[in-house]
């Protein structure tokens, strides 16, 4: 097992609710950039008001487009905007100590540009209605490009409600998987009732983007989207996000090929890095070299999934929760609810520290987009994964319907060795965990679950084993998978259901 398994989510401190890195290595990441000496400048101030910014800089970046493409720079000071769009062959250089900062709920408010849902739930199903605009977007462009070594802040927190309890979420003294449930859910700030809340950076149908050397602060939303692109390059990033505001992932991979995820430190509330084949296939992504934290999943393909995904390649990254805290659900997620065929996924060289559950891999019948037939899930491997202070066991399931099961297929797990935070425990394990909650939101804390009405009135079972839960899968080979419990534990090592 790892030795000194808590050095390295120890070296990160939060502030007293647990909310916010305040030691990111800014530096590891943010390399030193020149601006183009001929970049256009815009004419905008601290003073400005953010509409009259955002004039500005739009102004400079049509220029810029109109005559073949130049660099247009943000001078160092904190500039309030509303929108900003990229346009082709244009860099957007936000230098040293510059900050092009959003505004707040209430600025929005006053100024009467607020956008609501007709349905308060359309917030909470932001697949089902993109919002179609961010903070900085770009459509139908070409050769964009954002760096600098500055900041782009979304202004987050201000879009959500306080939330119940302001407090860090410690390992609980006896662990049960309701009860961290529940209490993990206090602590999130949900978005104000029926706002829409804006991406941050948001690529629509562009080619040949580049993120270099740039830091993306408190996002109120999904934080860096590319959405129907193709090579698409994220490298040397911070995601410094407020990590109990909901809905805000890392970075968002939709209907996409030809990616590349490399040395970026991400710290947020939902998903880290996520794969969502929503509206078309996503091909050939790489992540290597990352530093995720994540309240949700540092990785994960899905949950939303109607379309397939393919050739996805994670090497070398390390996954984490902050100072011994008790968070999240899985480091490692593949899951295929609504009609997606995800397969060749390779995930190799992982380190987790205070992760909840090494990996989940879920072939679920959900079926939302007008899908009407389930997935499937092949050729997964795992290899090289060092895991500890988990809390729950890894899962693969697949589904039942109308007679016939649904599996996933081909999983390898190679050299993956896991250990448990060591508290004790009062598991609630049922004679059977029920099926049918693979028709439901997948995570690790959902594969035994009833809902009813609310996550407070709903029913949570823990597993019936400490290392591996399998039902319904073929060709897993697991001997590779090895787990040190609990001390108190009496449960065996492998759950398995044919």
């Amino acid at each position: 097992m790892i030795k000194n398994s808590n050095t390295f989510s120890f070296k990160f401190k939060t502030d007293t609710t647990g909310s916010r890195i305040t030691n990111i290595p800014y530096n590891d990441y943010i390399l030193p950039c020149d601006a183009a000496e001929d970049a256009l400048v815009p004419d905008i101030s601290p003073e400005y008001t953010a509409e009259k910014n955002s004039e500005a800089i739009n102004g400079a970046i049509a220029a810029a487009c109109d005559c073949g493409g130049k660099t247009v720079t943000i001078p160092a000071g904190d500039y309030k905007i509303t929108e900003i769009r990229l346009k082709s062959n244009v860099t957007l250089f936000v230098s040293s100590g510059a900050s092009l900062t959003a505004q707040t709920f209430e600025e929005k408010e006053k100024s009467g540009k607020i956008r609501y849902f007709d349905e308060p739930k359309a917030a909470f199903a932001p697949s089902e209605d993109h919002i179609g605009s961010g903070v900085i977007y770009a459509e139908n462009a070409e050769n964009i490009r954002i760096t600098g070594s500055g900041v782009i802040c979304g202004s987050g927190v201000s879009y959500t409600e306080p939330p119940k309890d302001e407090t860090p979420l410690y390992p609980l003294e006896k662990f049960n998987t309701y009860e961290r449930v529940t209490e993990a859910r206090k602590r999130i700030r949900f978005g104000k009732k029926g706002i829409r809340r804006q991406y941050l950076v948001y690529f629509k149908n562009c080619e040949n983007v580049e993120v270099n050397s740039i830091i993306l602060r408190e996002s109120a939303f999904w934080s860096l989207v590319a959405d129907g692109c193709e090579n698409v390059c994220i490298r040397n990033a911070v995601i410094d996000n407020h990590m109990h505001v909901a809905n805000t992932d890392g970075i968002d991979v939709l209907f996409s090929r030809n990616v590349e995820i490399e040395h970026c430190f991400i710290a947020t509330a939902d998903d880290g890095i996520c794969l969502k084949p929503v509206d078309g296939e996503i091909e050939n992504v790489r992540v290597f070299d990352c530093v995720v934290s994540s309240f949700a999943n540092c990785f994960k393909i899905g949950t939303e999934s109607a379309y397939d995904a393919k050739h996805i390649t994670v090497k070398n990254c390390k996954f984490f929760i902050p100072r011994g805290m008790t968070y999240g659900y899985s480091g490692i997620a593949v899951e295929s609810a609504d009609g997606s065929n995800i397969s060749d996924v390779e995930i190799d060289g992982i380190e987790m520290f205070g992760v909840s559950s090494p990996v989940l891999i879920w072939l679920g019948k959900r079926l939302r987009y007008g899908k009407r037939e389930i997935g499937g899930i092949k050729d997964i491997i795992i290899k090289n994964v060092f895991a500890v202070d988990t809390e729950l066991p890894s899962a693969i399931t697949g589904c039942r319907d109308g007679g016939r099961i649904y599996r996933p297929e081909n999983i390898v797990f190679e050299n993956v060795r896991v250990s448990y935070r060591d508290t004790k425990e009062k598991l609630n394990i049922p004679a059977e965990a029920p099926e049918w909650s693979a028709a439901d939101y997948p995570d690790i804390v959902r594969v035994s679950h009833i809902y009813k009405g609310s996550h407070e009135q709903s029913d949570y079972f823990d597993l019936p084993c400490y290392g591996l839960f399998i039902r319904y899968a073929k060709n897993v080979k697991y001997s590779g998978y090895l787990c040190k419990p609990r001390e108190c534990s009496e449960l065996p090592l492998v759950f398995l259901k044919n």
